[in-house]
């Protein structure tokens, strides 16, 4: 028998890993990856060994030298733009190494940028939304070469990584996962990807549905009194996912623990809590609510219920602005608290020097300003004062205490005059204004000293002999065209001030200005009076040389009806009992040489109407006859209310109403008299009354038959016909006019014969005697009949014009 052979361990084999491919390419590095074999060969894969082939080489060369347990690996120390393959064995824990894997192909060794894309999945679009309690894992995708550098934010701010919040990144993802998540980690989520070819990130907004947190604080209150305040708070920063339905309110005395339920339907950010007791300490506190539960509830600093007013702070140390012999003004700053409620009043008190009693200082009315002018103290005294100001809660502590201040008139003499300008020049004068001085020494300025010198003699003189107390003067008795300087100094009890100088020299010269119409604070440009009172325009105007002032009105001659004034700087146009007639706008004109200036009143009577419009009619009929009319041109200052339409009879001179309140501008007249001719009058009323009436010229026969026909004119002769033309009439009867009836009669004759009818205005007459007078009327046809006739103005001799000859030389 044969020697028995050596021991032999049965095992089973592994497989090859899968084939490897490239997740990252540098000049000098591939990052490779692959899938673990499909059959480990009954014993866990421990290590992976990976191995290159640069270009056309045949030898497989291993480029790891310590044992890969992932299925992933960077391969080093390659050489730039060279081309390599890989390939990957792997080895279980019995020591049994699969075949290598297939080849990854050739792989170009060089930097390859691309930018970073990030994806969440189209599950997530909208964001993602879960319950509180719950945990949140969520996986981004991340492209890009080189491998990106991952970030993630919330609300703007980088993650810290926490117990509740984990973050993995791996190439080409990055996880983040949160345990039991709650309300505060709601927000928007920010992945940020960056690597050399750029910047990417996405958001994505994680919805906690959970109870709402703390409303907005702090709790604030008004309205506080002894039995009720009002609390006010802001809605929570985190609703939860869900609308705040209401608010539950809740008290305790701070005495207490338990709290006790005000409200639990509040709607609104504010509650009014009633009942309280008087000087008792509460303390609240405020929950919102939502569909999820109630949130965690706020609470309030505790407060008293009562009038929340103090006593007000210290005022500021008093301190002296103005001494004279008797008095003292002071002036101090309000206090830096008014305890809640408004200053009513200061009190203040003096004391004298070595004097330990402090005396309130006597005023007719309540110190009210933080400014006051103590009087009647003694000259040569030194005094101290001090302040305090009462509220409605009471008088607070008194101010620190001033300096001593001692009663003496002042020594001082005023400061220069702000301002010397020259306000106009003749020949002969020099007007000059100035501003009163900053500082008036402590004493009242008893006038000013002007002074002069002419500008190339520099020695100056007093104009005035006495002082001047207005802060204008006019230097008079100047020689023409001559330059001068001059300078204005104040005076009071200590003596003359310092001059203020006018800046450039001033020539003796007239000085032209256009018109000017002076307009100042009381100045009215539309005036109103009633009727018979007193117009009164008055008017202030300047320029040089003296303009000229005109007023005018349109349509009316002032000199009739108004009395004008008129002085070198004014004019005054006065109108005594006006009437509706003077109401209209008047133009003041002001001119000379240098240009006009021109200004309008409007000056408004309040009157009764004026007459309204001209009265035209239509629609006669048997018994009635519509009148139109426009409305008065001058309204009397107030708005028409309505108008009153008379009727009268022409052979009566009484009038009768036929309307005293018609409010439109067009009347039907009706109950006349068939056959009989009415006149017609119209007048407007306002709330000042009735004014003047406009009547018809013409009476108007109520008839069913037209009115004669307007205006028979005869337009042409022949030796034998005649041509006749006329107007339509004033009405129809109230039915359309079909024809017209002509008729014609010899001179001297009484007898009229019919000469033709026609539908037209014109008519011509035929068969006529050569040198014979005729004489023509024409009647107007409607469906009731013939109206009355209308004959021509004059009778007409039929023959043949005669026209004297005319040539025509132009040509």
């Amino acid at each position: 028998a044969s020697e028995p052979s050596k021991f032999t361990l049965a095992v089973s084999p592994v497989d090859p890993p899968g084939t490897p491919d490239y997740i990252d390419v540098t000049r000098e590095t591939v990052t490779l990856k692959w899938t673990p074999p499909l059959r480990d060969g009954g014993s866990k894969i421990v290590a992976y060994s990976i191995e290159k082939r640069q270009g056309s080489e045949d030898r497989w060369l291993r480029c790891n030298f310590t044992d890969v347990s992932e299925c992933q690996y960077t391969v080093t120390g390659l050489s730039p733009g060279d081309r390599y393959e890989f390939r990957v064995l792997a080895r279980n824990a019995v020591g049994t190494i699969s075949p290598p894997s297939q080849s990854s192909g050739y792989i170009m060794t060089r930097d390859e940028n691309v930018a970073p894309t990030i994806e969440f999945g189209p599950e997530h679009f909208e964001g993602l939304t879960v319950k509180a309690g719950e945990s949140i894992r969520l996986k981004a995708l991340i492209k890009g070469r080189p491998v990106p550098k991952v970030m993630w934010f919330k609300d703007g701010k980088e993650i810290e990584k926490t117990m509740s919040i984990e973050i993995t990144t791996g190439i080409g993802y990055s996880t983040i996962f949160i345990r039991d998540a709650t309300r505060d980690h709601r927000g928007v989520y920010t992945v940020e990807a960056k690597n050399a070819s750029g910047t990417k990130r996405e958001d994505i907004t994680f919805r906690i549905q959970d109870a709402p947190g703390k409303v907005g604080g702090p709790i604030r209150f008004t309205n506080i009194t002894g039995e009720k305040v009002t609390l006010w708070w802001e809605p929570p920063a985190n609703d939860g996912c869900a609308s705040i339905s209401h608010y539950v309110i809740e008290k305790r005395e701070t005495s207490r623990i338990a709290w006790a339920l005000v409200d639990d339907k509040c709607e609104a950010c504010s509650y009014t809590a009633l009942k309280l007791i008087k000087g008792n300490e509460y303390q609240f506190r405020v929950s919102a609510v939502n569909k999820f539960g109630v949130g965690r509830p706020l609470e309030s600093d505790p407060v008293v219920a009562q009038i929340p007013y103090t006593l007000p702070d210290a005022p500021g140390t008093p301190e002296p602005t103005n001494i004279t012999g008797d008095s003292i003004t002071l002036t101090w700053a309000r206090p830096k608290s008014d305890g809640g409620s408004e200053i009513n009043e200061y009190i203040l008190e003096r004391r004298e020097k070595k004097s330990m009693r402090w005396v309130k200082v006597s005023s007719k009315r309540p110190i009210a300003e933080n400014r006051y002018r103590v009087t009647g103290l003694i000259e040569g005294n030194e005094y101290e004062f001090h302040v305090m100001a009462e509220n409605a809660a009471g008088v607070g502590p008194p101010s620190d205490v001033s300096k001593l201040i001692k009663c003496r008139e002042p020594v001082s003499p005023p400061s220069a005059p702000n301002v010397v300008r020259v306000t106009d020049t003749s020949k002969t004068s020099v007007s000059l204004e100035w501003t009163k001085p900053v500082f008036d020494g402590g004493m009242e300025i008893i006038g000013y000293i002007i002074e002069m010198c002419k500008a190339d003699l520099e020695t100056w003189q007093k104009v005035n002999a006495e002082t001047v107390l207005a802060t204008k003067y006019t230097v008079v008795d100047l020689e023409a065209g001559e330059h001068y300087k001059f300078r204005v100094s104040a005076v009071n009890g200590a003596g003359k001030g310092e001059s203020c100088e006018v800046p450039a020299s001033v020539q003796t010269v007239d000085r032209l200005s256009a018109p000017e119409i002076d307009i100042d604070a009381n100045f009215k440009q539309t005036h109103i009076v009633r009727a018979g009172a007193t117009i009164r325009l008055f008017i202030a105007f300047s320029g040089r040389p003296v303009p000229t002032a005109v007023w005018s009105k349109a349509d009316a001659n002032l000199s009739l009806r108004a009395d004008i004034q008129t002085t070198d700087s004014f004019s005054t146009l006065t109108v005594e009992e006006c009437n509706r007639n003077d109401a209209g706008k008047y133009v003041f004109t002001v001119e000379n040489n240098s240009g006009s200036k021109s200004i309008t009143f409007t000056v408004k009577v309040l009157d009764t109407p004026g007459p309204p419009g001209p009265i035209t009619f239509k629609d006669v009929t048997r018994g009635s006859i519509t009148l139109m009319w426009d409305a008065p041109v001058l309204d009397g200052g107030s708005r028409i209310h309505h108008y009153v339409v008379e009727k009268r009879e022409a052979s009566r001179r009484s009038w009768q109403v036929v309307s005293s309140k018609c409010t439109r501008q067009i009347f039907k007249v009706t109950d006349l008299a068939e056959g009989v001719p009415y006149y017609y009058r119209v007048s407007a009323e306002n709330e000042y009354g009735v004014g003047e009436p406009c009547e018809l010229t013409e009476p108007v026969v109520a008839t069913e038959e037209p009115a004669p026909p307007k205006r028979l004119d005869i337009i042409d002769t022949t030796k034998s016909s005649v041509v006749l033309a006329w107007l339509k009439p004033d009405h129809d009867g109230g039915s359309r006019v079909t024809g017209y009836l002509l008729e014609m009669k010899q001179k001297g004759s009484d007898k009229w014969i019919p000469a033709g009818q026609t539908k037209q205005l014109t008519f011509t007459v035929e068969g006529l005697v050569e040198n014979t007078e005729y004489e023509f009327r024409v009647k107007a046809k409607n469906d009731a009949g013939y109206s009355e006739p209308r004959e021509a103005f004059s009778s007409v001799i039929i023959k043949e014009p005669q026209i004297e000859p005319t040539a025509d030389l132009s040509e």
